[in-house]
């Protein structure tokens, strides 16, 4: 497996496991330069969202993707 699905697939446990609600994976290989994937996924509340956004960074920066952070 390459290192994109390996963190398609941290992306994806860490939302699960926070309990974020219906996340989808959109495939973008071959139809943009700027991502392989768009993983989209819903909260209960700003708050919640705020954390989820906030153990994703954090799987991110624990597997090497130093140059991440978040925005809005």
């Amino acid at each position: 497996m390459d290192k994109i699905s390996d963190l398609k697939q941290v992306i994806i446990k860490t939302l699960d496991i926070n309990k974020a609600q219906d996340i989808i994976t959109i495939n973008l290989k071959d139809k943009s330069s700027m991502a392989d994937y768009m993983i989209i996924a819903s909260g209960t509340s700003s708050r919640h969202i705020q954390s989820l956004s906030e153990q994703v960074l954090k799987k991110l920066k624990n597997n090497g993707v130093k140059d991440s952070k978040i925005e809005g």
